[in-house]
Parts: C-alpha cells; sequence; structure tokens
C-alpha cells in the first residue's frame, strides 16, 4: 500500500521530523508502539518491564534519528533497538539470578528455607525463559512476529546462517524441556502461531 499525504509513510515521517515537526514522531510513535512493546514483552516475560524498554526505545530512537536508513523499514530499526535493550535487561537478570541462586545455596547450607520463584511449567513464558538470549529473540521475531530470516539477522546484527542457528537451537531446547516436563493439555503456549 502506497504512501498518500493522509497516510505518510514513516520515511516520510521521519523527514518531517528533520524539518522540526516533533509531533510526526508521536504519529511514529502511536504506529509502532504495539509491536515494540510486544517484542520487548516475550522477550522479558514481563509486562512493565516490556512498557520501560518500549519508552526507552522511542527515546533512544528519537536521539539517534540521525542514523536511521530512509531506505530501510523503520520498524526494522525499532526492533533492533528494542531488542538489544531487552536482551540487556536479560543478562542483568542473569546476573541477579546467578547471585540470588548462591545466596540461596548459602541458605540451604546452613539449614534455611529456599524460594527459588519458579515459574509453573506449561506457559510460552515459562518456555522462552529457559532459551539463551539470542535463541530467545529469534523464536520469539521468527513465531511471534513473522519477521523473515533475513530481517531477524538484520535485528540481530548476525548473518543469517547465525540466525537459522539460533532458531534451530532454541526449537531443540524447547522441545527437549517439554519431553521432560507434563504440559497440560489447555497449556497457553503455543508457539506455532504468530500472535497479532
Amino acid at each position: 500500500m502506497g504512501a498518500s499525504q493522509d497516510n505518510p509513510s514513516d520515511a516520510d515521517l521521519v523527514r518531517t521530523v528533520f524539518e522540526g515537526n516533533r509531533g510526526a514522531y508521536g504519529t511514529l510513535v502511536e504506529r509502532h508502539l504495539r509491536s515494540v512493546f510486544a517484542v520487548a514483552a516475550r522477550i522479558l516475560g514481563n509486562s512493565a518491564e516490556a512498557e520501560d524498554v518500549a519508552q526507552e526505545t522511542f527515546l533512544r530512537a528519537l536521539e539517534r534519528l540521525y542514523l536511521y536508513d530512509l531506505e530501510q523499514p523503520f520498524r526494522n530499526w525499532l526492533f533492533k533497538i528494542a531488542t538489544n535493550l531487552a536482551l540487556n535487561k536479560l543478562r542483568a537478570h542473569k546476573r541477579e539470578r546467578i547471585l540470588h541462586l548462591r545466596a540461596a545455596e548459602n541458605r540451604r547450607s546452613e539449614g534455611g528455607a529456599v524460594d527459588l520463584d519458579v515459574p509453573s511449567p506449561g506457559q510460552w513464558r515459562y518456555w522462552l525463559e529457559q532459551l539463551d538470549e539470542p535463541q530467545r529473540a529469534a523464536i520469539v521475531l521468527f513465531h511471534f512476529h513473522d519477521m523473515p530470516y533475513t530481517e531477524i539477522a538484520e535485528v540481530l546484527d548476525v548473518p543469517v546462517n547465525t540466525v537459522r542457528t539460533h532458531l534451530h537451537r532454541g526449537r531443540r531446547r524447547l522441545r527437549d524441556l517439554m519431553m521432560h516436563c507434563q504440559v497440560p493439555e489447555n497449556g497457553t503456549w503455543d508457539i506455532a502461531t504468530p500472535s497479532s
């Protein structure tokens, strides 16, 4: 569908922002906020943190708008920023979890009670949390946002073959996890169907 004066393309809106019209950026935010939030939410598994990432994504995008290539899809550029921010949060959580587990291990060795806050199996959020960060991002972008390998490679800043590897290993890991855990037939996790 071609752009019109009533429905300008993302590139046209970016040009308008460069001309000094900040209201055009608000239109870009309205246009892409839901999908940016959805990517962050599925990577992080936490709506509140996904809101933070979505807000930070649009702030960073505005600050670095001069880096955006007008010939490329604006959505993909936003996804790249959001994915990087979400993965950084995941890595920070992983470090925190390691410290938490070490503290729990110390309490256990001292005879204290331990609460590891393990999520319940059967939900897609739980399964995705078991994957390495690049695998999780690739699975989310491919299965939930219907992105082709080439675009995922651009978002993750890796070769297309690396995307294939992340998807292959991620799917294999998910199968292995499900084989060792009873999943209710009415479980809410459904990775095969991209979500709108």
